[in-house]
């Protein structure tokens, strides 16, 4: 892909290139960019195309419309683990961990440009980012965990802002806004909505001179201080957890149609 050239690799995910930097744009508004498996899908290959690029040096994430993305879409009853059995569950979680892992360990570094709503499974990806600046609009939470699903990572919400704010905003579900998100460190700035995309690829453009050898010496390094206090293994851990929940009657409810989605 050449500078300024853009095409869309699926209809929910758009990729485009400035330069060095590659964007990687969450694209079902009218859904509020709500994950499907199959979008899932298209965004690891997406990711997988970047850092095999090696004209891109940096990566952003972004979404179209009036979110970042607001989950995974749980009326897509594709493919998936069987929630019913927790032995397969949590084997199918853990592979979903560990695609959060791999993304995690990009060798390439990661943006994430946050507005609107950041809920459930967005948190894991932005988790996964090496930071992230937002929007007036963000608001960043995980109602969902009050009734129906647990993110099994937790987004490392637990390593990166404490086990006594993480538990209070899981048995809370409130959300945040973007001044106490850049409060917690789950971002590094707050930035009006119209001026977050041109603020990014400020930030970006910046990045993108170091030669793509060093960002990943880099990069490598500073993720190292988190896996030596146990990020890796918590994470994956954290696909037991997320079986028991799974095995709770509010679930059951969920995933046999017997409640509103």
């Amino acid at each position: 892909m050449t500078s300024q050239e853009e095409h869309t690799d699926s209809s929910v995910i758009k990729v485009s290139q400035m330069g060095r930097i590659r964007r990687i744009t969450f694209n079902r508004p009218q859904k509020l960019n709500a994950f499907t498996r199959e979008m899932t899908e298209d965004f690891f290959s997406a990711i997988e195309d970047a850092v095999g690029d090696d004209g891109t040096h940096v990566i952003v994430l972004s979404g179209a419309g009036r979110a970042f993305s607001s989950g995974f879409d749980i009326s897509d009853s594709s493919g998936g683990s069987d929630t019913s059995d927790a032995a397969r569950d949590m084997t199918g979680n853990r592979q979903r961990v560990g695609r959060w892992l791999d993304l995690w360990s990009c060798p390439k570094p990661l943006i994430g440009q946050v507005h609107g709503y950041c809920l459930g499974m967005a948190n894991e990806i932005l988790a996964c980012c090496d930071f992230a600046l937002c929007g007036e609009s963000t608001r960043i939470g995980m109602p969902e965990a009050r009734e129906f699903a647990l993110p099994p990572t937790l987004a490392f919400w637990p390593l990166r802002i404490g086990a006594a704010r993480a538990k209070e905003l899981l048995f809370t579900g409130r959300l945040i806004d973007g001044m106490e998100a850049v409060a917690l460190g789950l971002a590094i700035e707050q930035t009006p909505d119209e001026d977050l995309s041109a603020r990014v690829d400020e930030v970006a453009a910046a990045i993108a001179e170091v030669p793509i050898d060093r960002l990943s010496v880099v990069k490598q390094a500073v993720n190292s201080w988190d896996e030596r206090m146990g990020l890796r293994a918590a994470a994956l851990g954290g696909a037991e957890y997320h079986a028991l929940f799974h095995q709770s009657s509010t679930w059951d409810a969920v995933r046999t149609g017997a409640r509103s989605k």
